[in-house]
């Protein structure tokens, strides 16, 4: 006889508008801090209470920012564990208007067998800026752990004034041994993080960036600037090395309005 197995469905909307919260929702495993702090901006960490994500499980995390000035950033990293069934699903849509979003999500750790279809939608009006940070760690490396099967689909898409400004995806499925080896892809790396910035914060970030990048050596770290955005990848064999290049990045580009959270 089949049986229902337990999944997890979490759901969080808010609205900020001249960095007061009008709306706070939360329900099912999605939970939110709003730890105070000494800057001007508001701090939100979402926090996951099922402990991870498996298959069937849903989360959707919805948005609008007017006015305002906030950094979003979770407890701790999310887990992809193995599971039966279809793939966990995850949503984010943010709007922004006139406002700025700090969005600093700690790391994403696939293991072996995990399914994930993972859309965030991000759509910037006004005088807006984002600063955006992902993390991907396929199989943690100091715990010995391989992916030889895993279904990942992870796709971003950001609008600025209604065009759309940078897209991009990720579909894996089936062995990563292919990928793993490929130098045009992973080149035996575990670790993968993109950080997208838009808006007019980028002129005023780009120099200090670019001497930022030059002095970082033990691993692979670039940044280009094409169509009003900055785009910056790193590749790490570690996730250790990782989180240290880009806790040396962020400091030096957000400073004090870093989150408490963030520190890795």
């Amino acid at each position: 006889m089949d049986k229902l197995l337990q999944r997890s469905k979490g759901n969080i909307n808010i609205e900020l508008l001249d960095n007061t919260f009008k709306k706070f929702y939360q329900s099912g495993c999605c939970k939110i801090l709003n730890p105070n702090n000494y800057n001007e901006s508001n701090e939100l960490v979402l926090i996951n209470t099922a402990g991870g994500i498996t298959c069937n499980d849903n989360i959707e995390i919805n948005a609008v920012i007017n006015n305002s000035e906030l950094s979003i950033c979770t407890q701790a990293a999310e887990k992809i564990y193995a599971g039966i069934g279809d793939p966990a699903t995850v949503e984010i849509n943010i709007n922004l208007n006139n406002s700025s979003l700090y969005w600093l999500p700690k790391e994403l750790i696939l293991f072996d067998k995990s399914k994930l279809r993972r859309k965030i939608n991000i759509n910037l009006s006004g005088n807006s800026n984002l600063i955006f940070c992902e993390t991907s760690i396929f199989g943690r490396k100091a715990m010995s752990e391989q992916i030889k099967n895993i279904l990942f689909s992870d796709q971003w898409k950001i609008n600025v004034n209604s065009s759309l400004k940078h897209f991009e995806a990720i579909n894996m499925h089936g062995s990563m041994t292919d990928n793993y080896k490929n130098n045009y892809t992973f080149a035996n790396k575990s670790a993968l993080s993109t950080i997208l910035i838009f808006g007019e914060i980028i002129h005023q970030v780009e120099s200090e960036l670019r001497k930022i990048i030059e002095n970082i050596e033990n691993h692979y770290c670039e940044m280009t600037i094409f169509d009003d955005k900055i785009i910056i990848r790193s590749l790490s064999n570690d996730n250790y090395d990782l989180k240290k290049t880009l806790n040396f990045i962020i400091k030096n580009i957000i400073h004090d309005k870093l989150p408490k959270s963030w520190d890795l």
